[in-house]
């Protein structure tokens, strides 16, 4: 088979302070708590800073409905949702990398998710008051209202023929009432449960979903180009967990251990953010050491550097694919180090109680894709092309979408 080049989708520093045993009492913008103030802040609802009524995302902020639906009612059927996962990939498969030549783009230029964050990271650099004026000039802030009219439009009427056969037909349901959609539908209470408000939860979801668990499998796809060596072990483990379970199961995915540490140290080596724990207190707080924060303060901590900090990474400048997965083998630490769990220095996904609901979705389908791709393809980066380097965009990190990775279609796949 001949080889066909494929483009895959989708700086500011920051001090990092070591040491502080008190927030200042006049607010300020932005405040960096050290690690040692993680447990303090763990059970405090987390904020965000995307401009949110410019980029449609406020709604996030209205209610913990998704946190809820994904908690109680997604994450409980994982396991049945792997098949349902495998297949949609099998079409994805023969859309993107169909085993011909030809150039093929993983082009999201048009997406919703790429808008909202070209929308934040404009308009974080213009003045609060400003902010009104500067939205009817920027063209990403017109698309991300057209996705959302597009979102309405497309999940209204569906929403209220679902709630028309509910209320006409029998208690039994068939599948296509087991997604997130139907989740929240059946969830939410008071204008949660508004057409319009499930539709524009449900977009949001997209950029939590589609947006940070293509990143992070991009750049766990880099590092595999980037470290070859590493590919035929971890094909090896695909195939054999794939063989003894007859197919993708949900207990396929637990046998992919050195897949899974693989993908957590390329995300230890390339964040998606460098910082994170974003907390907003609208009333002034004292904490259970005695520090005060005052209303209005913004506080977050430097979760790269944290975790870099790690006692148990001695060498943290080293790429050490296999890192966690020896660190799984100690005693006792059988069901720690992996991508979907948080510790106080790996908190990409939070930690405590508010620590990201959909993470354990994201790591399933992270193994999925890479999976299939170590099964069905060889890959490489194109002759005399290094690593693509990052994008830094304020404190967000992104892998280059200009970057090209050539697959060649195995003769003998597994999938």
């Amino acid at each position: 088979m001949t080889w066909s080049s494929c483009r895959p989708s989708s700086s500011t520093s920051y001090e990092t302070c070591q040491k502080r045993s008190s927030v200042p009492s006049k607010p300020t913008p932005m405040q960096v708590y050290p690690r040692q103030g993680l447990e303090l802040l763990a059970d405090l609802k987390a904020s965000q800073n995307f401009q949110g009524v410019y980029s449609a995302t406020s709604i996030l902020t209205e209610g913990n409905l998704h946190s809820r639906v994904l908690q109680s009612k997604l994450t409980p059927k994982l396991g049945a949702l792997v098949p349902i996962i495998h297949n949609e990939l099998d079409y994805a498969f023969t859309q993107e990398l169909p085993g011909s030549n030809g150039t093929m783009s993983w082009d999201d230029a048009i997406s919703y998710t790429e808008h909202v964050f070209r929308a934040i990271i404009l308009l974080r650099m213009f003045p609060q008051w400003t902010k009104p004026y500067i939205a009817q000039l920027v063209p990403s802030i017109w698309l991300v209202r057209y996705y959302r009219y597009r979102a309405n439009t497309i999940l209204e009427p569906l929403i209220a023929q679902r709630r028309k056969e509910q209320a006409t037909s029998a208690s039994v349901r068939d599948e296509k009432f087991d997604n997130l959609l139907q989740f929240m539908m059946d969830a939410a209470i008071g204008t949660d449960s508004r057409p319009d408000k499930l539709a524009g939860r449900t977009l949001i979801l997209t950029l939590a979903s589609s947006h940070t668990t293509s990143m992070a499998a991009c750049q766990t796809l880099f590092q595999m180009c980037e470290y070859p060596e590493y590919i035929a072990e971890l094909r090896q483990e695909v195939s054999r967990a794939v063989q003894a379970d007859q197919g993708w199961r949900k207990t396929t995915l637990t046998k992919l251990k050195k897949l899974d540490s693989f993908i957590k140290e390329s995300q230890r080596v390339h964040p998606p953010s460098l910082l994170g724990f974003k907390r907003a207190f609208l009333k002034e707080r004292m904490l259970s050491d005695g520090t005060v924060i005052p209303k209005g303060a913004h506080t977050l901590m430097a979760i790269e550097q944290h975790q870099q900090e790690d006692p148990d990474i001695p060498d943290p400048e080293v790429f050490d694919g296999f890192r966690y997965y020896r660190m799984r083998q100690h005693e006792g630490h059988a069901n720690k180090h992996q991508f979907a769990t948080t510790d106080p220095y790996t908190l990409h996904f939070g930690h405590g109680k508010f620590s990201c609901p959909g993470r354990f979705l994201a790591s399933n389908v992270i193994k999925m894709v890479l999976g299939r791709l170590l099964l069905d393809f060889d890959f490489r980066f194109p002759p005399g092309q290094d690593r693509p380097a990052d994008i830094h965009a304020h404190e967000y990190i992104f892998p280059d979408p200009r970057g090209k990775v050539d697959f060649r279609l195995r003769a003998d796949t597994g999938a």
